[in-house]
């Protein structure tokens, strides 16, 4: 048997970047060292980076799929 710890959260999807930064400092909070700290944040800059630049590149491509009005 492996012993674990576990966060069981509940997010409200009305307020979402204010619960899920409530949920990183609680995640956070119960992390030993300062190393595990830094990875998890390192590893969600990656992920959140990565997204942002997918939505990125698709809102591009939406609006130059967006024919201009003709005045």
């Amino acid at each position: 048997m492996k012993a674990r710890a576990l966060l069981e959260c509940t997010i409200d999807t009305a307020n979402p970047a204010a619960e899920l930064a409530a949920t990183i400092s609680a995640v956070l909070a119960v992390l030993a060292s300062p190393e595990q700290r830094l990875s998890v944040l390192q590893t969600l800059d990656n992920d959140i980076g990565r997204a942002l630049a997918e939505l990125e590149v698709a809102n591009a491509t939406v609006t130059q799929s967006i024919p201009e009005e003709v005045a």
